[in-house]
């Protein structure tokens, strides 16, 4: 990849949770310094000029953790398939495919009710981009975005040279990386979207390990394809990995709590500059573990 990573903002994604804020999405506050808090609230204070009843149905009680699991990370992939002025989806199909086969979702976090609701979106995420008190949030966290740039260039530096060695020596299909930050999406929660060939980081703080993590998933993703039948039969509950990623047990759910396991580990190994050579050979390694 070569270029200096930065962290930005992307204003659709902004105004979701601006109106996640406004739906009163309480998840803002946790890891939070005082000041931030207290910024945020301003906002929330503030009369708002535009209608959030679309967004109130983001929340959902399919993962116990974090009840906007999945439907705003869905969100924010929408907003890669829309045209330019965010009136209409450009590549619906695309993105419900994507939606379709990601193998971190249940069949009920994605059935009809799912696209039935989400056909508004477009709609909806206009209607918060255009109202002035998004405006005035957006200005603030534009200078707040800077500030983050400036705080964090060590860590950004040392983020890049990691991510540089992993695509050259794991084969990574991509070639940009973004690290997409809003200060109102929840601290702990962290997503990731690819779009072409670029990977975008989202989260709602920065921790340098949960982008290696994230960045390390669609690397690892199709070696545990590959033995997603032997995971199945293994039954195994795995150490540190919240019962969501099961899926409620569905057909796919041990295969995704295993890549998040074997992630975890991975990510823990590179941050130390332990790197395996072979990654068949660690998965092996990991999985015998449990044999």
């Amino acid at each position: 990849m070569g270029e200096r990573i930065l962290i930005q903002n992307i204003p659709e994604i902004s105004a979701i949770y601006f109106a996640l804020l406004h739906c009163g999405y309480e998840d803002f506050a946790y890891e939070k310094d005082i000041a931030l808090k207290e910024t945020i609230e301003s906002f929330l204070q503030a009369e708002i000029d535009c209608t959030v009843s679309f967004f109130t149905k983001v929340r959902q009680n399919t993962c116990e953790v974090y009840p906007y699991w999945p439907r705003a990370a869905a969100l924010e992939s929408a907003t890669f398939f829309m045209d330019h002025a965010c009136t209409q989806f450009k590549a619906f199909e695309v993105f419900q495919n994507d939606i379709m086969t990601a193998s971190n979702l249940s069949e009920a976090e994605r059935n009809q009710d799912f696209w039935d609701w989400v056909k508004d979106f477009p709609s909806a995420l206009v209607c918060i981009l255009n109202c002035n008190s998004f405006q005035n949030y957006l200005k603030w966290e534009n200078t707040w975005i800077e500030e983050q740039n400036r705080a964090r260039k060590n860590e950004l530096d040392q983020i890049g040279r990691i991510i540089d060695f992993c695509a050259s020596q794991y084969a990574s299909p991509i070639q940009k990386i973004s690290i997409v930050l809003n200060p109102i999406k929840c601290a702990y929660s962290a997503d990731y979207h690819i779009y072409g060939k670029q990977f975008f980081f989202c989260s709602g703080a920065f921790h340098p390990e949960a982008v290696i993590h994230e960045f390390l998933h669609p690397i690892v993703h199709p070696y545990v394809q590959e033995v997603r039948d032997i995971i199945r039969r293994l039954h195994i509950r795995y150490p540190g990995v919240d019962g969501s990623y099961y899926l409620s047990d569905d057909e796919d759910g041990s295969v995704n709590a295993f890549e998040e396991y074997m992630v975890r580990c991975f990510a823990a190994d590179v941050l130390e500059g332990t790197l395996p050579l072979n990654l068949t050979s660690y998965m092996c390694e990991i999985l015998n573990r449990f044999s």
